[in-house]
């Protein structure tokens, strides 16, 4: 904008927030001794209402800088709002780095490649955008500023929005992801094997694994597993059921734990411990332990080398094999119990053979005594063995007694019974409760239980 009274030419920006001056040289003596400065003020008033530089234009007029453009009133630029923002709880560009351990080294297997949530957590802060300001024209208009916009966000299955409106919050466990700008939590993972592209598996909710899960690497899931592969060398460890539908090979390793049932093919070279039942095919030289039953069905339905405990029941077609291989069959107490007796037995035994010794010491010692042979080292040694001689035996009284307890408990479970549906082969082991049978000859088409303390065998 341009305005122009007598001499003077007022220019204003066309944002508003500046005005300049001019003196015109008109080369007429007679309109500069006219030149007035409150004249020239009262005239710029009535245009410039805010931010003028009243001394800078007095100076400028009385200096009398012809022709030459100066900037005397300043407005307020408008302060535009901040936008809003979006502060994510939990790692939105997974990187697949290995751990590094405190020793330097680093695990491979320790990728930490799923972004796993428990019910509650924060997943997103929503923040609010920061408002502004607005300006000033030196007209004295007000100039609105920006607001800032909201953030987008959407979200999905299993999550909401805080009563207050500033987080978004996981309705269950399980794995938060970002699906076409839309924030879900999945509680079944899926992925397509557990191995270096992976790494080892946490997770909160059930597990879906389309291929294998390999040597050395694990799985543990607060829900179920399945895995459309095998299991070769990994471990697995969750509180549901289990189904590996290809089989396991543990490579002699602790393979499987579960609170749930476990269904696979075939069980080789594994140690497992279930809390419910087990079915499959095929059990080969493993330690397998199950509080339910253990169900080897199928066109094999075999059992062959390692043991298999059982709180219930074991069937099975064939157990064993004609070259007499080494197979324990056991039914009828609880394995957590049956573990217990036989660490209970051990600790018996240790105590016995550290009590005996020192029992040995002590008779020397009291030879020594007796001949007045016992210089003050011996005498504090005698003193020592003579307290832990008390202790053990205390230790020993308390160990038989629970171990008394626990047999009583196993004798009370003794209510299995092993099913065989075909051939069991001589080199089996039968063990029912705390009673045992070796069979000698094959036999066909037969049942194992429990009669008045001793195994017998009856028809199928």
């Amino acid at each position: 904008m341009k305005k122009r009274e007598s001499n003077i030419l007022l220019d204003i920006t066309k944002d508003g927030l500046y005005a300049y001056i001019t003196l015109l040289d008109s080369n007429d003596e007679t309109e500069e001794a006219q030149f007035d400065y409150s004249l020239i003020l009262e005239e710029v008033k009535e245009t410039v209402k805010y931010g003028l530089k009243e001394e800078l234009l007095k100076s400028f007029l009385e200096h009398k800088f012809f022709n030459e453009q100066v900037c005397i009133a300043e407005g307020v630029a408008p302060i535009p709002g901040e936008d809003g923002s979006l502060k994510y709880y939990f790692d939105t560009n997974k990187q697949l780095l290995p751990k590094l351990n405190e020793d330097g080294t680093v695990d491979y297997r320790e990728l930490d490649a799923i972004n796993s949530v428990k019910k509650g957590d924060k997943l997103v802060e929503i923040i609010p955008p920061k408002e502004g300001k607005d300006g000033v024209r030196v007209t004295g208009e007000r100039i609105q500023h920006l607001k800032g916009k909201e953030p987008r966000l959407k979200f999905g299955n299993n999550v909401k929005l805080s009563e207050d409106g500033s987080f978004l919050l996981a309705e269950e466990s399980g794995l938060v992801e970002i699906k076409d700008g839309r924030i879900s939590v999945s509680k079944v993972l899926e992925i397509p094997n557990v191995d270096t592209s992976i790494g080892n598996v946490y997770f909160d909710g059930n597990v879906i694994i389309k291929g294998h899960v390999l040597n050395g690497f694990q799985v543990k899931a607060h829900g179920s597993i399945e895995v459309r592969g095998v299991v070769e060398g990994g471990c697995i460890n969750c509180t549901g059921d289990i189904l590996v539908r290809q089989g396991v090979q543990g490579y002699n390793r602790q393979t499987i734990f579960t609170e749930g049932n476990l269904a696979t093919k075939f069980i080789e070279n594994s140690i497992i411990q279930v809390n419910k039942n087990i079915t499959s095919e095929a059990i080969m030289h493993s330690q397998v332990t199950s509080k339910g039953n253990i169900l080897v069905l199928g066109k094999k339905g075999l059992i062959v080398g390692g043991v298999c405990r059982a709180q219930r029941e074991i069937r099975a077609r064939i157990v064993g094999s004609t070259m007499a291989t080494n197979t324990v069959l056991e039914v009828g107490v609880d394995p957590d119990i049956k573990l217990r007796h036989e660490e209970l037995g051990e600790e018996l035994k240790n105590v016995k053979e550290n009590l005996e010794k020192i029992t040995q010491s002590l008779s020397m010692l009291e030879v020594l005594k007796r001949s007045n042979k016992l210089d003050s080292n011996k005498s504090e040694l005698y003193s020592k063995l003579t307290k832990t001689q008390l202790t053990l035996s205390l230790e020993l009284r308390k160990i038989e007694r629970q171990y008394k307890e626990v047999a009583e408990q196993i004798e009370n479970l003794s209510k299995g019974q092993i099913k065989i549906a075909d051939t069991i082969y001589p080199g089996v082991k039968i063990v029912i409760g705390n009673s045992v049978m070796y069979v000698r000859d094959e036999m066909k088409r037969c049942t194992f239980y429990k009669e008045n303390r001793d195994i017998r065998v009856g028809p199928y």
